[in-house]
């Protein structure tokens, strides 16, 4: 009976401290790096962070996105924004001169939720001209007549999977220079499959080879002290809650919710309806409102 005792008090404690980290969700004194955080899911998530506290370093290829996010965000003193690229044989360097100047704690990797986002129609001479309706997917370069009958092999094993090798170099230069006690990994991907979705084939298999990824990370990495997860957007991003916000910010304070509770290692989180949003915010008990300072808030188009 003793044991039992004991047992059912050292249970109580532990739920009791568990539900206490929920509560006081803080990312004072963290550094999260933000892989994918110009676009609108992007500034999303930077804002959900920010929130929370967190210093946010944002890199892109793009100076002029850079700039955009610092505008809408009011220019933040906590976002770092760094112009260089993760892609491969190019993320050692962007690392590298960045977080030798300060550590890093977590990361949010991001790829491709607006599924819908294409580029402009007309000719360019480089893929940075593009504007792309804050998709990832606009790095691509697809061309805009491109099928898979009429593509050659070597291209289509090029092209299908760029995305999943921008966010595998980005893991393996980040993930090592992790820091911390408590460090987090999370993947944000898009899941479109819906009837009548406007992403072209390429588009989507690029999607689904980041799911395969993180899949296989979050597999890799359980055993470890880094906690992997994946949240997975079904809603598309234009859709609004009943409170007028953009599913993007939605998405920004659950991202900001997990990154401050690193438990729920290799845990898989769909977010397909609305419904699913309130119910993983219920359960870590994520408010928009609780935040430190009220960010400038953006509707998506």
């Amino acid at each position: 009976i003793n044991i039992v005792y004991i047992y059912i008090i050292l249970s109580y404690f532990h739920l009791g401290k568990e539900e206490e980290e929920k509560k006081n969700m803080s990312l004072t004194n963290q550094t999260v790096w933000v892989v994918g955080g110009v676009g609108v899911v992007g500034r999303g998530i930077t804002r959900g962070l920010l929130q929370l506290g967190a210093t946010v370093i944002v890199n892109s290829r793009s100076a002029d996105r850079l700039q955009q996010l610092q505008e809408t965000l009011d220019y933040p003193e906590k976002l770092a924004t760094v112009h260089g690229s993760l892609l491969p044989g190019k993320a050692s360097y962007t690392a590298g001169r960045t977080i030798e100047r300060t550590p890093l704690n977590h990361v949010v990797a991001h790829g491709a939720v607006r599924w819908w986002a294409r580029p402009t129609p007309g000719v360019y001479d480089n893929i940075y001209e593009y504007k792309a309706g804050c998709d990832e997917t606009y790095s691509l370069n697809i061309k805009a007549d491109e099928t898979l009958l009429n593509m050659r092999i070597e291209e289509f094993g090029i092209n299908s999977s760029q995305l999943a090798s921008l966010h595998l170099s980005a893991a393996q230069n980040l993930i090592p220079r992790l820091t911390g006690s408590n460090p987090t990994y999370t993947f944000v991907t898009g899941g479109s499959g819906r009837p009548g979705s406007e992403r072209a084939a390429m588009g989507e298999i690029n999607s689904h080879q980041v799911w395969g990824l993180s899949h296989a990370m979050r597999h890799e990495l359980k055993d470890s002290r880094i906690i992997c997860r994946e949240i997975r957007v079904g809603l598309p991003v234009h859709e609004y809650e009943k409170n007028n916000e953009p599913v993007s910010e939605h998405i920004g304070d659950i991202c900001a919710g997990l990154v401050s509770y690193p438990k729920d290692q290799g845990r898989l989180i769909k977010l397909d309806e609305f419904e699913d949003i309130e119910n993983i915010m219920n359960e870590y008990e994520i408010k928009s409102n609780d935040q430190e300072k009220d960010l400038p808030h953006l509707m998506c188009e």
